[in-house]
């Protein structure tokens, strides 16, 4: 199957919800890359590793990421899976972000952390990369409860869920160092302010350019 064929059929599978969100509102502007640009070395190794599963629809099935073979980027590891505009569940989360964050998000809504200045815009952002599908790097603030507040450089790739279920997002987390302290707080808040965007084109385009 074509490229831009497997891209159709995979927005096609889209409820009709979110056919309807995506088409209500456009993704983020942000820089145009083929491979990752910001982050660690722990973003491209991410990316390779993604590229080297089958990609028969275009982008790898879930089942065929092994979070062992990712075991050296694990703590720092989340997946998601994206059902929709208004839930996009953690599935996964690393120690190393638990730790952070002061619990386990496991099971938790991403959207229910993100700053509502960005919170719907999130969502959307989110669903690009699921469904167009395209990679994503952001560096962003983040207030941790315990009131340290910091930038993070995130990379968000797609993975198709089993046959029926929704499709999820693997991603790894690089904190940068404390910036400042405020109060402490019941849980984080992600991405009042957005420094940076870059969308990584996987085979699909990626904003402002044609499926």
């Amino acid at each position: 199957m074509a490229r831009n064929e497997a891209a159709t059929a995979l927005v096609s599978e889209c409820a009709d919800e979110t056919q309807h969100f995506i088409a209500s509102m456009p993704p983020s502007e942000g820089e145009h890359a083929t491979a990752p640009i910001l982050g660690t070395r722990m973003h491209t190794d991410l990316f390779q590793y993604w590229l080297s599963l089958p990609r028969a629809s275009g982008i790898p099935n879930a089942s065929d990421f092994d979070p062992a073979a990712a075991r050296s980027w694990l703590a720092d590891m989340t997946i998601l899976t994206v059902n929709g505009p208004e839930e996009i569940r953690h599935r996964l989360v690393g120690t190393g972000i638990a730790d952070r964050l002061g619990y386990d998000a496991t099971g938790k809504n991403l959207l229910d952390f993100v700053d509502p200045s960005y919170r719907r815009q999130c969502a959307r952002d989110m669903l690009e990369v699921a469904w167009r599908p395209c990679g994503w790097q952001v560096r962003y603030l983040t207030h941790y409860p315990s009131g340290r507040v910091a930038h993070v450089q995130s990379i968000y790739l797609p993975l198709k869920g089993p046959e029926r279920q929704p499709p999820r997002i693997v991603s790894v987390h690089t904190p940068e160092n404390p910036e400042r302290y405020t109060r402490t707080a019941s849980k984080p808040n992600f991405a009042s302010e957005i420094a940076r965007m870059v969308w990584i084109d996987v085979g699909f385009g990626v904003p402002g350019t044609a499926r």
